[in-house]
């Protein structure tokens, strides 16, 4: 009796490992697609890169224009200074 209905299963359970095989290779096919296609990583690495060099830039233009900030205060300074001396010179006090 039971190898009847073995015999009767049989056929049906051969489809379906067929079916299963067959939806196993069209995943594990989509899936490899899908890490060739993927590049997630890599530009996260550019971005990084890219982030770092901008803060590199960044800074170094801080730095620039503190010192033309202070170039520009001592230059004022020195017009201030000659423009006292030309006033003073102009109505004859030196």
């Amino acid at each position: 009796m039971a190898e009847k209905n073995f015999k009767r299963y049989l056929p049906s359970f051969i489809t379906i490992v067929f079916e299963l095989m067959e939806h196993w290779k069209r995943d594990a096919a989509h899936n490899s697609n899908i890490k060739k296609l993927d590049k997630t990583t890599e530009q996260l690495g550019t971005i990084e890169n890219m982030l770092v060099r901008l803060e590199k830039k960044i800074q170094y233009n801080r730095d620039l224009v503190s010192r033309l900030s202070f170039l520009l205060y001592i230059s004022i300074a020195a017009n201030l200074v000659f423009f006292a001396l030309i006033l003073l010179k102009v109505f004859t006090l030196i």
